[in-house]
């Protein structure tokens, strides 16, 4: 075994990384490589293999209970819309608070207003259309 071939164990015990058995040396430094990897940058293109790679609404490959793959690819993007929709629900009610009890400046006016209800419209037809395409 060289110093080379197991450079983290050579950092962590010296020369006494020449001593461990091979079945013992390899996983450390497997452990260790993992442990010290850089994490990967956080840009758009990064952003977008992740989001594009995750399928549920949580960001991780789709989980529940599926059939087939294209099932859970069709369970994962109900899955985002019920989730979507939901969020835009919170904002639109945490807005129409804010037009009722709050000050002028900080409403987002009818349109933006508007544009929340039809979003949220377009996300429970979908899932509507969905839900009834799975049964």
């Amino acid at each position: 075994m060289s110093k080379t071939l197991y450079p983290y164990l050579t950092a962590t015990l010296g020369d006494a990384a020449l001593h461990l058995p091979l079945e013992l040396a390899q996983p450390l430094e497997a452990a260790f490589a993992a442990a010290n990897d850089a994490p990967a940058p956080i840009n758009l293109p990064v952003c977008l293999r992740r989001i594009q790679a995750g399928d549920a609404a949580d960001g991780q490959p789709w989980q529940g209970p599926s059939s087939t793959p294209g099932h859970a690819v069709a369970a994962a993007r109900r899955d985002r819309a019920a989730v979507g929709l939901v969020s835009l629900l919170e904002l639109y009610h945490a807005n129409e608070r804010v037009r009722v009890d709050g000050e002028e400046k900080d409403d987002i006016g009818d349109g933006a207003r508007e544009g929340l209800i039809l979003a949220c419209r377009g996300l429970a037809e979908y899932v509507a259309l969905q839900v009834r395409g799975a049964q």
